[in-house]
């Protein structure tokens, strides 16, 4: 039956009119809906219905995005072959290489199709009007459908289970918006959607994981209970989550929008203790649109839990001004899973001290609450392995973190690290979120001095602390991110007071503008020096090549992998086939992770031979002296990692043979 149909449509009813109709319809057929969706948001414009509006707008972006995403993963799961794919194929339009069924062509055209026919029936036109323009709108629908057996690159069935598909789903997206009659739900109802988002970029974006990731990811393959630079946490979440979903880019980075979620509820929890329920939600949701919140919401580094644990604290020391124990004790383990994240936790300490200082007049009174030292003594025993693991290292962490922050350098004066710092902020916070915020924080009868001196406590002393660091020597832009918590929260209850409401909605469109690029810039193919993802990009290719070179190079011997960056080892490690053991060798570096696990020497065997591929960046004639010496002979060639056309990145890739062992040099650098 599905052969008869094809073959009715592709051949007996062939000719060239319609060829040429069918193909315009297949690529262009939306055009013919596109007037219609216009004129039905003028009308709700014109009738004020501005509610309806901009429903309208997210049915149809959502339901295109749903469509096309769910079709394309039942394609996967049935896996149908075309039918262009076999004999019956004129070759009038090219054939995809993906699954057949469904058709998402139909999906997509049902979906927009049920959402118009619904916003169409709340206008305030005849019943005769609404009928024609439906009758209308699923012949463009049927139309689009149609063509798609007609050119011979889908079957049937495809087109029906599309078309059912797309109409279930238009059902469901209109239906859900209009229930959704208050903010409570609005706010369940966003974070449901960019969550679901989130995932259908870490599964389809071009960006690769970011060398941290990476270098984190390796952390977990060797779990301890710290490491060089931070604490073990980020080991443990990425452990646990590739554990459950493989060692792949989503298995690396799905906790990432775990916690991102996970911040706005507590988020709502604060400002509705503080303030009231409004004020929560709408809290919640504006940390959702910053772009510096919502990178990390895909991108999985030691912020995610990071800000997340900050917030939880912040909740608990809240609540444990209650007096209740329980609190206490959760807000003591919650710092201490903090410090073992980032140990910039640290300040959390500083801002409950200079906040209970004017808690009271009598603010030594603040100080003899024997759980407030309880909280402190679990915090720290919960940091407890970091405490250990560097006793038994030398204490590597403290000289690593005293030349990140430049004590080795001495005091000096850096203008331009300052303003470095200010404009980096002012980036990913936004401009006018960042003046807003400001200004509202230390607008003090704004709150009539309710929680005035919690929020300034819980913000300026990260960030004035920042602000002088800045003077002495670089900070990066993420560094101060715990002291914009407190902004969300004062331009949210100026907000719900209808206090400089229009400079809060302008700044909120902003920061999602911003945001919005932060997502959809990965996807244009920019010149590499004015592509801000660039660094994220190009390393799968790299892993592929090397993938390619050592399994050619591992008919004559073992092969091991290494560079002298670890962000190339680490990037090396999780993408070259079969995740190998890479080394990260010192050439004159400071010191990393990759010198505290075993040496390449371990590679060295006598009962065979051992070659080495080596890599770099940029393009180099010879490898390091330390190289050559350690190898019988070393060939080079060059890699250059594309993306449609556009150069990423530039690598030198040494084949070197016939390892005999490496003179290593001793870290001199922190």
């Amino acid at each position: 039956m599905e052969r008869e149909i094809l073959l009715f449509f592709h051949k007996t009813l062939a000719n060239n009119f319609l060829d040429v109709i069918m193909i315009f319809f297949t690529k262009k057929g939306w055009i013919f809906l596109t007037p219609l969706l216009l004129w039905i948001m003028f009308k709700f414009l014109r009738d004020k219905n501005y509610k309806l509006f901009f429903y309208l707008i997210f049915a149809i972006l959502l339901g295109v995005f749903f469509s096309d995403w769910l079709s394309h993963e039942l394609k996967n799961i049935i896996q149908r072959v075309r039918p262009c794919q076999t004999e019956y194929f004129r070759g009038i339009v090219g054939c995809a290489h993906s699954y057949s069924f469904p058709s998402t062509h139909a999906s997509n055209a049902f979906t927009s199709s049920t959402v118009l026919i619904f916003f169409l029936r709340k206008l305030s036109v005849s019943k005769k009007i609404k009928n024609i323009l439906s009758i209308y709108i699923l012949l463009i629908a049927s139309l689009i459908s149609i063509s798609r057996v007609y050119l011979g690159v889908h079957w049937a069935t495809d087109i029906l289970a599309g078309a059912i598909f797309g109409v279930i789903l238009g059902y469901l997206i209109f239906y859900t918006l209009l229930k959704i009659n208050s903010l409570k739900r609005a706010f369940y109802f966003f974070l449901f959607i960019i969550t679901i988002f989130r995932i259908y970029f870490i599964l389809y974006s071009p960006i690769d994981l970011s060398p941290d990731e990476a270098h984190y990811w390796e952390w977990s393959r060797r779990l301890d209970l710290s490491y060089y630079s931070k604490g073990p946490m980020i080991a443990y979440l990425i452990a646990i989550s590739t554990g459950v979903f493989g060692n792949n880019p989503f298995g690396v980075r799905v906790l990432a929008v775990v916690c991102s979620f996970l911040c706005s509820v507590f988020l709502y929890k604060i400002g509705n203790k503080l303030f009231n329920e409004r004020v929560g939600y709408i809290s919640g949701l504006l940390f959702q649109l910053i772009p510096l919140f919502s990178a990390f919401g895909v991108i999985f580094t030691i912020d995610s839990p990071f800000i997340l644990f900050w917030i939880i604290s912040t909740y608990l020391f809240i609540l444990a001004q209650e007096g209740k124990i329980r609190y206490w004790l959760l807000l003591g383990v919650f710092i201490g899973f903090g410090l073992l994240t980032k140990y910039t936790m640290a300040f959390f300490y500083l801002c409950i001290f200079i906040y209970l200082l004017k808690k009271t007049h009598s603010y030594i009174d603040n100080f003899k609450n024997p759980m407030l030292y309880l909280c402190v003594v679990l915090s720290i025993f919960v940091f407890s392995p970091v405490i250990i693991w560097n006793f038994q290292h030398d204490w590597v962490t403290l000289k690593h973190t005293a030349g990140q922050a430049n004590l080795y350098e001495g005091v000096k004066i850096s203008l331009r690290s300052f303003a470095e710092f200010v404009g980096s902020q002012l980036l990913v916070v936004t401009p006018l979120i960042f003046i807003a915020g400001f200004y509202l924080l230390f607008k003090r009868n704004i709150f009539q001095n309710k929680h005035w001196w919690f929020l300034i406590s819980f913000s300026m002393p990260v960030f004035i602390f920042f602000l002088l660091k800045s003077l002495q020597g670089k900070v990066q832009a993420n560094w101060a991110m715990p002291a914009y918590i407190p902004f969300l929260l004062v331009i949210s209850y100026a907000f719900e007071r209808n206090i400089l409401k229009k400079l809060i909605i302008s700044s909120v469109i902003l920061a999602s503008i911003f945001t919005f690029l932060t997502y959809v810039i990965p996807f244009f193919n920019l010149p590499a020096n004015i592509d801000p993802s660039l660094r994220l990009k190009g390393w799968r290719q790299l892993g592929i090549k090397v993938s390619e070179i050592k399994k050619e190079m591992e008919k004559s011997g073992n092969v091991i992998i290494f560079s002298d960056r670890y962000q190339v080892s680490s990037e090396l490690a999780f993408y070259v086939k079969g995740y190998p053991t890479v080394y990260c060798i010192n050439l004159g570096r400071r010191m990393n992770q990759y010198d505290l696990w075993q040496s390449i020497n371990s590679e060295l065997k006598t009962e065979t031979k051992t070659h080495g591929i080596y890599v770099v960046y940029g393009i180099k004639n010879e490898p390091a002296a330390e190289v050559s010496s350690a190898f019988e002979r070393c060939t080079s060639e060059t890699f250059t990692a594309k993306q449609k056309g556009v150069k990423i990145r530039e690598y030198t890739i040494f084949k070197c043979y016939n390892f005999k062992g490496m003179i290593l040099r001793k870290p001199e650098k922190y």
